[in-house]
């Protein structure tokens, strides 16, 4: 084996390491320089397109403490998805489930780079090669059902984009047939409530939008008690789409009581953030010890336990099956599980709609004390939600 192989072998191995430890950039940073000559020639052609898909995922969606896309990124992460692509296609040996997904990322690197166009044609693509998949047997059912569902999905959000209503709700219905066929009722909802989101913004038959209210309320109804409390961003966007549709239609009354039930759970919601964010810390800084040399046997045992033992508590406040999805839980309120990329609403932008909605439905009852508390409460969101991004008092930003 020549040295450049030796080291393109060991800068992986760095990158699982630090993705096992929770430093993504690090691990960015070791996949970058595995990809570069002159060791990206010594990679073998699946190892090399697996290297650049997760490249690109952590480039597309930074975790941790840099929760931000660096200046490039997405314009980076389009190369490397479209390289990926490159290698794989011709890969008789490359799984379908590889391949799929990186029509999927590279579609959502196109979506974040605003290329409609591009978008739209290779997530058409990959249901090509979705429908040539499955009917060669080299996917099963289920796997082809939630890939229909991502590929659906994901064309729904480019056509409602593009003010395509029609388009839009169709591939929601198509995707809404596969969750059904699937027997998946996170999924269902999730269809339910984009079709109505899509009802929302075009409104042009009243009776179809009071169905697609109607159908949400029952999915979310006929759910158990512990699917209710662990899929939050579900509850959030149904509730704050029928809460759209109310105050639409003037039905105040009814709008109020949804606006309190959102408000309960944004208080709740924060609690249980803190909670979260104290045992992620915990988390990361075990981790870090864990990654020290030097440790004993019996320190290592009592680490890994406690490891365990943290890593139980996130599972159980959060729902997820994934630690990723844990440690993006500050940013993100999922809407769908895997394989659905991309697919969540923006936390603290929630919270702050809720704030705004306690004024609306507040200032006409007189309560203009805790108006004010509200509009200063989401001020401040927004205010911290901008520092984060750098966006502070004397700073000037370019728009093109």
């Amino acid at each position: 084996m020549s040295i450049a192989a030796v080291s393109a072998d060991g800068l992986l191995a760095l990158a699982d390491e630090a993705e096992r430890r929770y430093d993504f950039s690090a691990a960015a940073a070791c996949l970058e320089s595995a990809l570069r000559p002159p060791y990206a020639a010594a990679l073998l052609p699946l190892t090399e397109a697996r290297a650049r898909l997760r490249l690109a995922s952590l480039l597309l969606a930074p975790r941790g403490s840099s929760r931000v896309p660096r200046a490039g990124a997405p314009a980076a992460a389009k190369t490397h998805l479209e390289r990926a692509l490159l290698i794989l296609s011709p890969l008789p040996s490359a799984p379908p489930r590889l391949k799929l997904l990186a029509h999927s990322h590279l579609a959502g690197a196109y979506a974040v780079l605003g290329a409609i166009a591009s978008q739209k044609h290779v997530l058409h693509r990959g249901l090509g090669l979705l429908d040539s998949a499955s009917a060669s047997g080299l996917l099963q059912r289920e796997p082809a059902l939630l890939w229909t569902c991502n590929f659906q999905a994901q064309l729904g959000s480019v056509f409602t984009n593009d003010g395509d209503a029609a388009s839009a709700l169709s591939a929601l219905s198509v995707g809404a047939s596969a969750a059904a066929e699937l027997g998946s009722p996170q999924l269902e909802l999730f269809f339910a409530a984009s079709e109505l989101h899509v009802h929302l913004l075009c409104w042009e038959d009243s009776a179809a939008v009071e169905n697609a209210v109607t159908r949400a309320s029952l999915l979310w109804d006929a759910l158990t008690a512990e699917q209710m409390e662990h899929w939050v961003g579900l509850f959030f966007y149904t509730q704050l789409l029928q809460t759209f549709y109310l105050l639409r239609i003037c039905d105040y009354k009814a709008a109020s009581q949804h606006v309190e039930r959102l408000d309960t759970a944004v208080k709740s919601e924060m609690q249980r953030g803190r909670q979260i964010t104290a045992l992620a810390n915990d988390l990361s800084t075990l981790e870090r010890t864990l990654g020290q040399s030097g440790l004993k046997e019996r320190e290592m045992l009592a680490l890994s336990h406690k490891q365990r033992q943290l890593k139980g508590q996130l599972r159980a406040l959060c729902g997820y099956d994934s630690l990723n999805d844990v440690l993006d839980y500050g940013d993100k309120l999922l809407l769908a599980p895997p394989l659905m990329h991309g697919e969540w609403l923006p936390r603290t932008a929630v919270f702050v709609l809720v704030d705004l909605m306690v004024v609306m439905v507040g200032r006409p009852k007189g309560i203009f004390k805790e108006c004010g508390k509200r509009i200063n409460s989401g001020l401040r969101l927004i205010h911290d939600e901008l520092v984060k991004l750098g966006i502070v008092d004397g700073v000037m930003v370019k728009i093109n």
